[in-house]
């Protein structure tokens, strides 16, 4: 066979090749890239930013995903080239701004990659992932994973990177300064664009937690008639970071509480200007009308009643049941209340374990068995 002859067969080697090398071999790639490769940054990154950009390297690297995988889907494919792209952006940024930047658009990649791999729902932005002219994207962070942060008047949404995807988890805000601030959850998905829960409303300074669904896929933060000293930030934690209930707890404004023991009665008071509520939340993680956890047989005359809540308006007194480990969840609607909660424990045998399913019947749990 003459040279000629062997010319389309080298070349459609080489294509096959190169494609090859695009789809698995880029990021094996960027990780062996030497800095003296790359042109050296005109202005030297933070060490928290580098750490950053490390771990994130660390994290696409560990997602262990094959590109010819027989379950390998175009849209999966688009969003691990995303993640490798920023990667390359944020490794190779002369700026902190543009290393965040990348870190950003990297992070919200790798949190659409695992939605579509996982089934979930999968988030969208309530802009363009880049910014357009005229209209720039603030950013809303130091390149730690989970946190954000801003300030002066404005609107802003941030995708939600939770520690333990599909999982409700906590979230942590944080603010100094004088203004108004507004932390809403947000449903913003390819099917869905919602409002969820107003997380916080205050004026002023405010330190607290709330709970997160795990439906919520955005935080909203809105902030009005700030001062020069107005500054905010929120951090997404599991809900295994919430503080264990002891058998006396005092507390202000918003926080969510670990219940780790068997049926119990807590006796709420709060002294607040304003509406108040404490609600509970099965160990299951699901709210109570949906909850298939059969309830305690408890005592005639037990304080309380079977709901899930106890609220009130002003200065109150209320008990709630516990049935069994979860959460409490108290919100004090201006984040400004003090609160006092005791808990006692009630000697009854323990209901069977979450997941045995009952029926209700008027309203009221009744056992199915």
């Amino acid at each position: 066979m003459d040279a000629c002859a062997r010319i389309p067969g080298v070349l459609g080697y080489l294509v096959s090749f190169l494609f090859g090398l695009g789809m698995g071999g880029l990021y094996p790639m960027l990780r062996r890239r030497r800095p003296a490769e790359a042109e050296p940054p005109a202005v030297e990154l933070s060490a928290a930013v580098q750490e950053s950009v490390t771990v994130f390297g660390e994290e696409v690297a560990a997602l262990e995903f094959d590109t010819g995988g027989p379950d390998t889907t175009p849209a999966v494919l688009k969003e691990y080239r995303a993640a490798l792209e920023a990667y390359d952006r944020a490794s190779a940024a002369r700026t902190e701004s543009d290393a965040l930047t990348a870190l950003r658009d990297g992070r919200a990649a790798m949190i659409r990659f695992d939605a579509r791999r996982t089934g979930r729902p999968v988030p969208i932005d309530a802009l363009p992932p880049a910014a357009g002219p005229g209209r720039p994207r603030a950013l809303t962070g130091t390149g730690e994973r989970h946190v954000s942060t801003g300030a002066g008047d404005g609107k802003t949404e941030i995708l939600i990177d939770r520690p333990e995807p599909g999982r409700p988890a906590l979230v942590e805000a944080d603010v100094t300064g004088e203004g108004n601030f507004f932390l809403d959850a947000m449903m913003r998905t390819e099917d869905l664009t919602a409002t969820g829960d107003a997380l916080v409303s205050v004026i002023g300074a405010y330190h607290g937690r709330r709970y997160l669904p795990a439906d919520a896929t955005h935080l909203r933060v809105t902030t009005a008639n700030s001062r020069d000293d107005h500054r905010w930030s929120t951090r997404v934690v599991p809900l295994s970071a919430a503080t264990e209930l002891g058998s006396e707890h005092r507390g202000h404004g918003h926080e969510v509480l670990r219940h780790n023991g068997g049926p119990a009665l807590c006796t709420v008071q709060f002294q607040t200007d304003t509406t108040w509520e404490v609600s509970y939340v099965c160990q299951c993680l699901r709210p109570w009308p949906a909850c298939d956890c059969r309830p305690p047989a408890w005592p005639t005359n037990t304080p309380g009643d079977w709901n899930d809540d106890v609220s009130g308006l002003g200065d109150g007194r209320r008990t709630l049941r516990l049935p069994r480990p979860g959460f409490l969840v108290v919100h004090e609607e201006h984040g400004g209340g003090s609160w006092y909660l005791t808990t006692q424990p009630v000697d009854i045998p323990p209901p069977p374990p979450p997941g045995h399913r009952y029926r209700r019947k008027s309203g009221k749990p009744t056992d199915s068995t």
